[in-house]
């Protein structure tokens, strides 16, 4: 059995294919109640559905959106996601989710895939990316919303939003050095990220302002999984430095790193303090449970939705200047973190 067409409904309705139309678009104030009734009765008996390509030829809208994220298994992104869709579904947008695996090539055969599918607009949450995505977005009028990126002279329809880290990394160094501690090592990210070298020079800003210097501090390049922070513990104890505070800029570097003290025989926090940088669910599961930086991450997806929403109702010139907005950053204490040793 075919379809239903709005043809139908206004055969089954006796009104014009135009009446249909008015009713489910929502502009039947004028009409008369019976008639309105008459129609919605049909749609309801033939259990129609207006096809989603017919309205985008008359809106010129798909109300789809576009989300590029690095890593589909990174248990930092499903929270945002779900802020994302949240938002999407309230005002009637489907996403479509793209992971680039930290793959720039792969994330520009994403952006030009979208706009083969006339979304309305892209939420770039990529680590790795390439200011090329946005210039091919730009060239073919797509509105874009990014986290935590500098754009370089960044003018049209875009938005950036960004990351506070300096308020939550200043609160896990005050903890720690309110512990005693001052002998620190960081495992960052892979030093090509931006957001590495954000979440770095957060800590060590921190760390200056208690006058620790930073030349003492051990940094570590990781890459932001469980095994990157199970080799920089290796790393740690074979520098036999007597470091007793490591941060980490993220949480699942950070479980990789107690999975490795605990396989070293070293007690945390009794021999050494960890603190990461996410707060993702499973941080309150590790032994110890984590202490970290929470990252609002369901507020992220919401806000960068709605500042895509933003850009959709209002437009901006080329030569305009981008929207800007935060998220602000935060220390949730657990128990991987104590007194110095000693």
């Amino acid at each position: 059995m075919s379809r239903p067409t709005i043809a139908d409904v206004a055969r089954e309705a006796s009104v014009s294919k135009a009446t249909v139309s008015r009713v489910l678009s929502g502009r039947a104030e004028y009409m008369r109640d019976a008639t309105r009734q008459r129609v919605e009765q049909a749609i309801e008996r033939l259990n129609y559905r207006p096809s989603s390509v017919a309205r985008s030829l008359t809106s010129k809208r798909t109300h789809t959106a576009g989300i590029l994220i690095s890593d589909v298994g990174n248990p930092f992104y499903p929270e945002v996601i779900h802020g994302v869709e949240d938002s999407a579904f309230k005002d009637g947008y489907d996403v479509f989710l793209c992971n680039t695996n930290y793959d720039e090539k792969r994330g520009m055969a994403f952006v030009r895939s979208l706009i083969d599918k006339r979304v309305d607009g892209v939420l770039i949450m990529s680590s790795s990316m390439s200011d090329d995505w946005l210039a091919e977005l730009a060239r073919n009028n797509v509105p874009a919303v990014v986290l935590d990126w500098e754009v370089q002279d960044a003018k049209g329809n875009l938005s950036l939003l960004r990351v506070d880290y300096q308020k939550g990394v200043q609160e896990a160094v005050d903890h720690l050095i309110e512990l005693g501690h001052r002998q620190f090592v960081h495992v960052s990210g892979p030093v090509e990220l931006r957001t590495t070298h954000w979440r770095q020079e957060a800590f060590l800003n921190a760390l200056e302002k208690h006058g620790i210097p930073t030349a003492d501090v051990m940094m570590i390049e990781g890459n932001l999984r469980i095994e990157g922070g199970r080799e920089a513990m290796k790393v740690i104890t074979e520098s036999g430095e007597g470091k007793t505070a490591v941060f980490s800029a993220n949480d699942l570097m950070a479980m990789g790193i107690l999975a490795e003290a605990r396989a070293l025989g070293i007690k945390v926090p009794t021999d050494m303090s960890v603190i990461g940088l996410d707060d993702i669910w499973l941080s309150t599961q590790t032994d110890p449970p984590l202490t970290t930086v929470a990252l609002p991450r369901y507020e992220i997806g919401q806000t960068a939705m709605q500042l895509l929403f933003e850009l959709l109702k209002n437009p901006r010139e080329k030569e305009a200047e981008p929207l800007y907005a935060h998220v602000e950053t935060g220390l949730t204490i657990r128990q991987s973190t104590g007194s110095v040793p000693g």
